[in-house]
């Protein structure tokens, strides 16, 4: 299972969330998606692979749907093990004419691998400057995913082409 977790502000990195679990769905993987507050916490080291998605807001901060989940993984008396050998990946999402540049995804991928999570890909760094904006850059990470992913065995070649398929309708109109 994999489990794709968002932390957004205004609903841009919540969209992109939506966006890599349609993608995971049309590959036939078992996908679950949720907030990062809605999710419990306690589920994290027992999780095949999660992706992150974050937005950062203001002047480098978590957004509000990140506040509790982001405390938790700041307790003291998590283990540096607490997460080892899970697998994980983050992508972020940002504006580069900010001085604290997607800082709230930096801070999180720092935390993780602090608690022993394995990164299967780097980091994702979107930016609304792109002159595709968030795509020129999310693009290439999924590739990168996708990769990994049939690396690690969670992914086969064949359900990967199958993405390329138009996803199924998700209402019907009559």
């Amino acid at each position: 299972m994999v489990c794709v977790l968002y932390g957004s502000q205004t609903g841009c990195a919540q969209e992109v969330a939506e966006y890599i679990e349609d993608e995971m769905k049309r590959m036939s993987l078992p996908t679950s998606i949720s907030s990062l507050d809605d999710y419990d916490v306690r589920k994290l080291p027992f999780e095949d692979l999660v992706v992150f998605v974050v937005s950062t807001t203001g002047q480098g901060d978590m957004p509000s749907n990140m506040q509790k989940f982001w405390k938790f993984l700041l307790r003291k008396n998590l283990s540096p093990t607490s997460l080892q050998g899970r697998k994980m990946a983050v992508f972020g999402l940002g504006d580069s004419s900010y001085v604290k540049f997607n800082f709230a995804a930096k801070k999180l991928y720092r935390r993780l691998l602090a608690l022993g999570a394995h990164m299967i890909i780097d980091r994702g760094d979107g930016d609304d400057q792109h002159p595709i904006g968030l795509d020129g850059a999310l693009d290439p990470w999924l590739k990168k995913l996708w990769d990994a992913m049939i690396g690690f065995g969670m992914l086969s070649s064949d359900a990967l082409s199958n993405a390329s398929k138009p996803s199924p309708p998700r209402y019907t109109v009559h």
